[in-house]
């Protein structure tokens, strides 16, 4: 959903290199995946968590990508915690529509949103581990891949597309309100390094621990 006329034919060139390198770096993903697996399970029976959250996404684009705005979607995550320090965790996450008028009073609207997994490391430190609703600060890095998905209004017609896949490191920060032994408010800022842009979110939900 990012595009601008004069810059059609370069911005398809760049999709098409987007499409050759994420066959190798989902190779890499998996790889990190396994990795991460084996060593969340090395210390014993993890406990399983799951949840999901708001995510307030702010997306901001460099003159190949001219969109600038703030969306609203959805984060869905599981997470294997091996011990009180350490976690390995897979999600779903989408950001909700980013829109930018980039030709005004032409109808020249462009719309993005992007959607996709990750997998991360997590890192806690227990605050007041003995109390009875303790805090846990935590942060995480990992590997992000998400379809970039492009609607360009054209007259008064809008044409999907897509800009392919964008692959690569996210890293963040958080805090969980455990409110009882299975449930847990959590709230976290990310950063994406997206290609040609910078995406942060600031996600607010639940979780439940089995």
């Amino acid at each position: 959903m990012v595009t601008v006329r004069t810059a059609a034919c370069s911005q398809a060139n760049k999709d098409r290199g987007y499409e050759g390198d994420s066959s190798m770096k989902r190779m890499i993903m998996a790889a990190a995946l396994l990795l991460l697996a084996g060593a969340a399970m090395a210390e014993g029976e993890p406990k399983f968590i799951v949840g999901t959250a708001a995510a307030f996404s702010d997306f901001k684009g460099d003159p190949s990508y001219p969109v600038d705005d703030s969306g609203l979607g959805i984060q869905i995550y599981a997470q294997a915690r091996a011990n009180s320090w350490f976690a390995i965790e897979g999600g779903y996450f989408s950001s909700g529509e980013f829109s930018q008028d980039i030709d005004p009073g032409n109808n020249g609207t462009v719309d993005l949103s992007m959607t996709g997994f990750n997998i991360a490391a997590v890192g806690f430190i227990p605050i007041f581990p003995n109390a009875e609703n303790d805090l846990d600060l935590y942060g995480k890095l990992g590997l992000y891949d998400f379809d970039i998905d492009r609607t360009v209004q054209e007259g008064n017609s809008q044409v999907p597309g897509s800009l392919g896949h964008s692959t690569g490191l996210f890293a963040g920060v958080g805090i969980v309100l455990n409110i009882g032994s299975n449930i847990g408010i959590r709230t976290e800022a990310l950063y994406f390094d997206i290609d040609n842009a910078d995406l942060w979110t600031l996600n607010m939900g639940v979780q439940i621990g089995f």
